[in-house]
């Protein structure tokens, strides 16, 4: 048994010098392993808020006519007032908020987002314009007769429903989006009449002053895209995105009266006239957000 023990020590003695550089190099030639570091991931409820800017292109036409029967020395009929073709540019500030849901698969991320905006934007546009004219059916020689209609478009808030799809490049997802849209189009007219010359009591000619207002909430499309990008390691992030949204067509019509004062009371009972006016409403939204992953 002692001779057992010596050997063994004296093993060790010799072959330790050896058998230590191995394994120190063995060591050394091992991989660290570390912990890997978590991918945030985009699969949540998110809410948030925006703001920016939008420009509204409404393609829009409006025409006018007045009647007068035939009576006495007055040759009667439909007269054209004015034809014309123009377009309106409502511009202004958006604000609003937004509510989505995403669903991440690897570097794709799908999902859904329904968003509400207040709109400050408007316009005017004055048409049907006209320094005078002589109207063959008033058989009043020399007598001159104009009018302009001032027409202000309102689009006073939006909102969408949409389809969200992206691929994610390092921290940000870049994305496109499409889906319904809703607005609340207002459109308010005031035509302005003229006659020259006329006697002070038959002013403003043959045709009063008119004012007319409507409001429609109008359905439609958009389509658009942006980038959102993840604010840190927390739930937070920033978005760029912009839409195009169109609405359709939006129509409106309104009555003219004959002036009492300028007529004789039999053709001015039996006058009358008409306007009609048509837009279709797009609009051009640009916008930053804010987001926040609740879950």
């Amino acid at each position: 048994m002692r001779k057992l023990l010596q050997s063994t020590a004296a093993f060790a003695v010799i072959a330790g010098p050896a058998i230590g550089p191995a394994m120190a190099a063995d060591l050394a030639a091992r991989p660290v392993l570390r912990t890997p570091v978590p991918i945030a991931s985009w699969t949540g409820l998110y809410v948030g808020i925006d703001s920016g800017g939008s420009i509204g292109v409404s393609s829009s036409t409006d025409s006018a006519q007045f009647t007068t029967p035939n009576v006495g020395a007055s040759s009667g009929g439909a007269t054209p007032l004015f034809n014309d073709s123009f377009r309106h540019a409502p511009t202004g500030w958006i604000v609003g908020g937004q509510l989505g849901y995403n669903y991440q698969i690897s570097s794709l991320v799908l999902g859904i987002e329904a968003d509400w905006q207040w709109s400050g934007q408007k316009d005017t546009a004055n048409t049907g314009c006209s320094s005078g004219s002589t109207p063959s059916f008033f058989m009043l020689g020399g007598s001159l007769f104009g009018q302009c209609l001032a027409d202000e478009q309102k689009l006073t808030n939006f909102g969408t429903a949409r389809a969200r799809g992206g691929v994610l490049v390092d921290d940000s997802l870049w994305y496109v989006t499409g889906g319904a849209a809703w607005a609340t189009v207002k459109e308010s007219y005031a035509l302005a009449t003229s006659c020259s010359p006329c006697a002070a009591a038959a002013q403003p000619g043959a045709i009063l002053p008119t004012a007319a207002a409507f409001s429609h909430t109008k359905g439609g499309w958009t389509v658009g895209g942006g980038v959102e990008t993840r604010l840190g390691g927390s739930g937070w992030s920033a978005k760029l995105e912009y839409l195009y949204v169109d609405l359709g067509t939006v129509t409106d019509g309104f009555g003219l009266a004959a002036n009492p004062s300028f007529f004789a009371p039999a053709i001015a009972a039996a006058s009358s006239g008409s306007v009609a006016v048509s837009s279709h409403v797009t609009d051009h939204v640009v916008r930053v957000g804010l987001n926040y992953r609740i879950f």
